[in-house]
């Protein structure tokens, strides 16, 4: 593991350079950094997108869940695309944390390659572009703050990264399905949702993990029963937000998945974990990179709320 810590230490001037040369450039998506490097050109790019701040075995279970059990609409090959805004729709920029995302997103790419080739690869595995062992974790950073937007730039920024024009599959928990439709964000359409037209019509999905209540975290409660959620998703297929602009159509492709070990878990109680310095307790909620790097920079010493991360 200290090896592994002071690999990553010593790409930091990389990384620092890579946000310093992408903050002054038009471009609005750049790759920084592949795990698992391959020649693959996808059909369908998962896509996780989060603040990793930091990123925990929550992240792990939607990763996994997608690459593991697609959807059986969801064309081969794959590839994992882990993207970071540096312009949040809900939540104020701490630009001195930049450079921390991005190491802690590729101490969890890592984790996740290595979780995924388990622990020994057989020689059927090894050269199928099409087993999850052998799936190629690409690190991006955008300036779009909207996931419609996001696909936009992913898609049209040059130099292509991804020139096979693949489908898009959003991961994500039931909470943020709900901001995605709240026609709060989308004032400057009319009506509201129609803003998700382009990334509807490309043909890009979401898939969207339930959340599960959890009496360990209050905050669960806010999202209802599993039963409820399901009743969420068949109301927009009903067309419940049509007056809002979002077409019953576009509902069809939205897939819920159920939840596994590790969903709902908060970045939010992993900073509070390593702020108080209960290390245990980060370590069984991230993965064992992402544990190690967070407790060896002490990333929220002090403040769990993250703004404060060194660079």
């Amino acid at each position: 593991m200290a090896s592994r810590i002071a690999h990553i230490k010593s790409l930091l001037p990389e990384f620092e350079s890579a946000l310093s040369s992408f903050t002054s450039s038009p471009s609005k998506f750049r790759i920084v950094r592949t795990v698992n490097p391959t020649s693959t050109q996808p059909k369908t790019l998962y896509i996780l997108d989060s603040s990793f701040n930091p990123p925990s075995i929550a992240h792990l279970s939607l990763a996994t869940s997608a690459v593991t059990r697609p959807a059986d609409s969801d064309a081969r090959p794959f590839r994992l695309l882990l993207l970071f805004s540096t312009h949040n729709a809900d939540k104020a920029p701490s630009p001195a944390s930049f450079v921390q995302r991005i190491a802690l997103m590729t101490a969890f790419a890592e984790d996740l390659s290595r979780s995924l080739k388990g622990p020994v690869a057989s020689s059927a595995q090894i050269g199928d572009s099409n087993d999850p062992a052998n799936i190629s974790i690409d690190i991006g950073i955008t300036k779009e703050p909207y996931y419609s937007d996001k696909s936009i730039a992913i898609a049209n920024t040059e130099p292509l990264f991804y020139p096979s024009k693949p489908i898009h599959v959003h991961l994500v928990g039931y909470d943020t399905l709900i901001r995605f439709c709240n026609p709060k964000y989308y004032q400057d359409h009319n009506p509201p949702l129609s803003a998700l037209r382009p990334f509807f019509e490309a043909g890009h999905k979401l898939r969207v993990t339930q959340r599960p209540y959890d009496p360990s975290d209050k905050s669960s409660a806010e999202f209802g029963s599993v039963d409820e959620q399901q009743q969420y998703l068949q109301g927009l297929r009903d067309g419940d937000l049509e007056q809002e602009g979002l077409s019953k159509a576009w509902a069809e492709r939205i897939d819920m998945v159920e939840g596994g070990e590790g969903v709902g878990i908060s970045s939010t109680r992993v900073r509070i974990a390593a702020k108080d310095g209960n290390w245990g307790e980060v370590g069984r909620l991230c993965t064992e990179e992402v544990s190690a790097w967070v407790q060896s920079q002490r990333l929220y010493e002090g403040d769990a709320s993250g703004k404060k991360m060194m660079s």
